[in-house]
């Protein structure tokens, strides 16, 4: 377990961060890859996705992270802020590599770097399997085997730049692996290249980061969450269970009760369906805190909550990301509203639950 702090109420609780991201340099990636793809990888000139030109950092006045060996992760989560185990994970875009057996190549070599790099050095740190989009096939194989890896957790999806809908049928051998092996999925979105792929022209006719920052994750969430709506996933793989990271969770109540409605009016376009998608959506998904939301009345906040449920609600900080939210904003919350068992649910017991961790 982490070296505590002493300033923080967290400091005598359990924590899960469920959303803690490393940022493997490409020259370090490229030792784990085959060739040819580890001479491309290290060319200087080489990017894997088209940069969208976004000034994210506001010309230096928001201060970028650096890159967090697993000692500085130590440090900054587990001991800055009192997480005793983060769910890493590597933070790969692949989805949106264009060659889709380098793509396959650096998934093998991000899931290889994540075990050596991180997991091997800390008993407290759990990780995500990383998997290419483009050949689900190979993902399914990969999933199966890292599932025996001491800490792995679970699997990392980029929900942004996926080339169909995460729900179609192409990708029920990631699922069924997934739940073979008793493994969670984590949907992440991206802000950008990624999500430029997914909403092409409205992302292009933005021409202010904030505007894309702000759509970009729960934009690909409500399509993902539809698509496997309306391809039945939940009803082939009913032991599996999925989590949405980076999204907040002001558009839960939206998609539950809009399904809903939909669902009455057009039962036959979902015809695997046996109950309402907000059935389904309440006992198969859960939802990372990360961003959230900053209402004027903290009440309606609360609400928010009230309908999502705090069983289904897990503390994240998105960690070293410009935007990462700090645990205590959320604790502050949790204490001022909640009752403690739902404030321990929240800081640990559901992503104990949802990734089966024994905490």
């Amino acid at each position: 377990m982490a070296t505590r702090g002493e300033q923080s109420p967290l400091t005598t609780h359990t924590v899960v961060d469920a959303d803690v991201h490393l940022r493997i340099p490409l020259e370090d990636l490229a030792d784990y890859c085959d060739e040819p793809y580890r001479s491309s990888i290290k060319n200087p000139t080489y990017t894997p996705v088209n940069r969208s030109g976004w000034d994210r950092y506001m010309g230096g006045n928001i201060t970028k992270e650096s890159l967090p060996d697993a000692e500085t992760l130590n440090e900054k989560v587990c001991e800055g802020f009192n997480v005793d185990y983060p769910i890493v994970n590597a933070f790969p875009v692949l989805a949106s590599v264009p060659e889709s057996d380098k793509a396959v190549n650096m998934m093998y070599a991000y899931n290889d770097y994540l075990v050596e790099h991180y997991l091997d050095h800390y008993d407290h740190f759990r990780g995500l399997v990383s998997i290419a989009t483009q050949d689900p096939e190979a993902a399914a194989e990969e999933i199966d085997r890292m599932a025996d890896e001491d800490g792995i957790v679970g699997v990392y999806v980029l929900n942004s730049g996926a080339h169909l809908p995460l729900g179609n049928p192409d990708f029920d051998p990631v699922y069924r692996a997934a739940e073979d092996n008793g493994l969670h999925v984590a949907f992440h979105a991206s802000a950008g290249a990624p999500f430029a792929r997914d909403f092409p022209i409205q992302d292009n006719a933005i021409d202010r980061f904030a505007a894309t920052h702000v759509l970009a994750h729960p934009w690909a969430h409500m399509l993902t969450l539809s698509s496997l709506i309306v391809n039945g996933t939940f009803e082939k793989f009913p032991d599996l269970n999925f989590t949405f990271l980076e999204a907040g969770v002001s558009w839960v109540p939206y998609m539950m009760f809009r399904w809903n409605k939909e669902y009455g009016m057009r039962r036959r376009e979902a015809p695997l369906l046996e109950r309402s998608p907000e059935e389904y959506i309440r006992e198969s998904c859960y939802f990372a805190s990360q961003p959230i939301g900053e209402p004027n009345d903290p009440t309606h906040l609360r609400s928010i909550i009230d309908l999502i449920g705090t069983d289904r609600l897990m503390l994240a900080t998105d960690y070293p990301h410009w935007d990462f939210d700090h645990p205590d904003a959320l604790d502050g919350h949790l204490r001022r509203f909640y009752e403690p068992e739902d404030r321990e649910r929240v800081l640990s017991g559901t992503a104990g639950e949802a990734f089966g961790l024994d905490v």
